[in-house]
């Protein structure tokens, strides 16, 4: 016969959390912590950078990848500001913990812009002129700044500008930002390097609009997705990765080298296994956020880690 003991806990007291529970919630603290503070988008951009020194054959010290992270965590920082109204909707949680922290981390984000440029400006003015662009950029399509005539009053809410402008500023200063610290030449991989990162940014720029559609509807962004609804919102998107990525391929099977060919493999599959994750509901939360914006930290390790073990296989000492 079972005898069935009841475990009575002091009032006050309650039963310890399970480890891996405990665990899970400390790496999601962790994760939100870095995503609301922009911190991972700062990582992310120094993983970009070097991949994009990477393919034009340019040395990348910790320099460029400074200043990029400088940058991301600045503008992405200084963006929420802007974009209170659509935050307040779509994330709510985002919303709240930017709100609790707002002077502290625009403070931060200031301070931050200030040494990109400091440490910009010691390579030259072209340089710092570089690294205002996403500061120049961002400023002119958030603000109001267009008559009411024309029925819009942020640059933002014109259909596929922000996505062209975040492209833009994250092309030029990702493609120029290691040539001018190294004072290397523009070559033809840095048009190549332009068009894989504008085309990149382009994308990622999209795929939170179109979980956030609801939200930008309402305070009247008419992003792409708003437009033209989602499923061709990823259809085009889709093709987009897939023409600009088998054209890099293509390229770089002929003029470079075979961990290019890789690299650009990788990116455009990694980038079509995004897209395809947000046709799923369930899947369109932090998680797609972390695939996407951490793409380059992944396949900049990979590079990292290629170049690094690539003597000890020429040499045999590993078979």
């Amino acid at each position: 016969m079972e005898s069935h003991q009841t475990v009575l806990f002091p009032p006050g007291r309650y039963p310890p959390v399970p480890a891996l529970q405990f665990i899970r919630e400390k790496g999601m603290d962790l994760i939100h912590f870095l995503m609301f503070t922009s911190l991972f988008v700062g990582i992310a951009g120094s993983g970009m950078v070097y991949v994009a020194a990477f393919i034009e054959g340019v040395a990348c010290g910790p320099v460029p990848m400074t200043i990029v992270f400088l940058l991301g965590f600045s503008i992405y920082n200084l963006n929420r500001k802007t974009d209170e109204a659509e935050d307040a909707i779509n994330r709510a949680d985002r919303y709240s913990f930017t709100k609790k922290y707002e002077r502290h981390l625009f403070v931060s984000a200031l301070v931050a812009y200030g040494l990109a440029i400091g440490i910009a400006a010691q390579f030259g003015i072209l340089p710092a002129l570089v690294v205002l662009i996403p500061l120049v950029t961002g400023i002119l399509y958030s603000i109001p700044c267009l008559p009411q005539s024309t029925g819009y009053r942020r640059l933002k809410e014109i259909p596929v500008v922000k996505n062209l402008v975040v492209g833009c500023a994250w092309g030029i200063t990702l493609t120029f930002i290691p040539l001018l610290i190294t004072h290397s030449p523009v070559t033809v991989q840095s048009l190549v390097t332009l068009v894989f990162f504008f085309t990149y940014a382009f994308i990622a720029s999209t795929l939170p609009d179109i979980r956030d559609r609801e939200g930008d509807a309402q305070a009247g962004v008419r992003t792409i997705p708003v437009v033209i609804g989602e499923e061709k919102t990823l259809s085009l998107i889709t093709t987009l990765n897939l023409v600009v990525g088998c054209g890099a391929i293509g390229f770089s099977a002929l003029y470079l080298s075979g961990t290019a060919v890789a690299v650009f493999a990788v990116s455009t599959l990694y980038l079509h296994i995004c897209i395809r994750s947000f046709t799923r509901a369930k899947r369109k939360d932090i998680l797609c956020d972390i695939m996407t914006d951490g793409q380059f930290i992944i396949i900049g390790l990979m590079i990292f880690s290629a170049l690094l073990f690539q003597p000890l296989l020429a040499s045999g000492l590993i078979s």
